[in-house]
């Protein structure tokens, strides 16, 4: 108690003679000229000398009433104005410096020094999500990219697959034509018919429907190749040139969507081979009365062995035909009635 006392005493006597303010926060006695205490440093107040901005720190030690710092790091306190402008420049140094350590931090992935104030068990935690993420991205990026390299491939081939433009099965020792569709196809073009038995494709022998389909699978698309068939017992020849089973598609269905013929017959047809002759025809059952067929004189019991100028083999063919005819056009139908072949114009008319 003594020596505060006489401490007291002393700073009282050392202020003597002069003017004296007291610090409003630790309540000791300074020189009026002091515009920061010396004990606790605290702001006195304001003269044209401090023209630097105060900065005051995160960090910084703080001082309590009585006067003695909270730390032990703490910052001695400045005496004169040139100390005032000192600190200010410390002051800016010391926040560059904690910018560039951070970006540096940040740049060189030290992670406890960005991180600071942040939890290390939370870094742990979210490092390895973040790391799954990435791979996770990358590898279904991967996938995606194969998938798509796939399904190109798979188009691809699809698109090099050639087609005729017929229904065939396996029959007489070859790929047998059931009926030629659509109009305007590649078998089309070249004239087979329903019946025809290809034999031979672009010189390579056919024995069933998928010799056939793997030949086309493996001839580009447009080739014109030549094809083997027999029509009637009779070995003939013709040449194909393939298309895509895109324009293939495209032709089905401008045909599915224009208008249809009628002839008035019901199709429940009979493939027979024509009595006395080598070639076989398709025997209509029930003619319509009052109906196009009808009415231009085709009657049951009639074989159908020609329709427009195509010969007619199978049930399928003639089918075909009489939908490809024209409603109101007029078409030529050779059929065989006995032994007598008769050549009847029907005027079609419209499904």
């Amino acid at each position: 108690m003594q020596t505060e006392l006489h401490a007291d005493n002393q700073s009282a006597d050392d202020t003597s003679g002069q003017d004296v303010n007291t610090c409003p926060n630790c309540s000791a006695l300074m020189p009026s000229t002091m515009r920061f205490c010396r004990s606790c440093g605290a702001r006195l107040g304001e003269g044209v000398e401090e023209y630097t901005e105060t900065v005051r720190f995160q960090n910084s030690p703080h001082t309590s009433r009585a006067g003695k710092s909270q730390t032990a790091s703490a910052v001695p306190p400045l005496t004169s104005p040139t100390g005032i402008k000192d600190w200010g420049a410390r002051a800016r140094d010391m926040r560059g410096q904690a910018i560039r350590s951070a970006t540096t931090g940040l740049n060189k992935w030290k992670l406890g020094r960005a991180c600071r104030g942040v939890p290390r068990w939370m870094v742990w935690v979210f490092l390895p999500l973040f790391v799954i993420s990435i791979t996770s991205g990358l590898f279904s990026n991967s996938r995606l990219r194969v998938r798509n390299r796939s399904n190109s491939s798979s188009a691809t081939a699809a698109a090099s697959d050639s087609y005729l433009g017929s229904h065939y099965t396996t029959a007489q020792g070859g790929a047998f034509i059931e009926d030629i569709t659509p109009p305007g196809s590649a078998a089309d073009k070249a004239g087979l018919v329903g019946g025809d038995v290809i034999t031979l494709f672009d010189g390579k022998p056919i024995k069933s429907e998928s010799d056939l389909n793997n030949l086309l699978s493996q001839t580009p698309v447009g080739k014109t190749v030549d094809v083997v068939f027999t029509r009637d017992g009779e070995t003939k020849t013709t040449r194909v040139t393939t298309i895509s089973e895109n324009e293939n598609d495209r032709l089905e269905e401008a045909f599915n969507d224009g208008p249809k013929g009628l002839l008035g017959v019901d199709d429940n047809f009979k493939r027979v081979q024509v009595p006395g002759t080598n070639i076989y025809g398709v025997l209509l059952k029930d003619v319509t009365k009052n109906r196009p067929a009808y009415i231009a004189g085709l009657r049951d019991g009639d074989i159908v062995i020609e329709f427009g100028g195509i010969p007619i083999r199978t049930t399928g063919e003639l089918n075909m035909r009489i939908d490809r005819a024209q409603p109101d056009s007029t078409v030529k139908v050779v059929v065989m009635r006995g032994s007598e072949r008769l050549e009847i114009p029907v005027k079609m008319g419209e499904e």
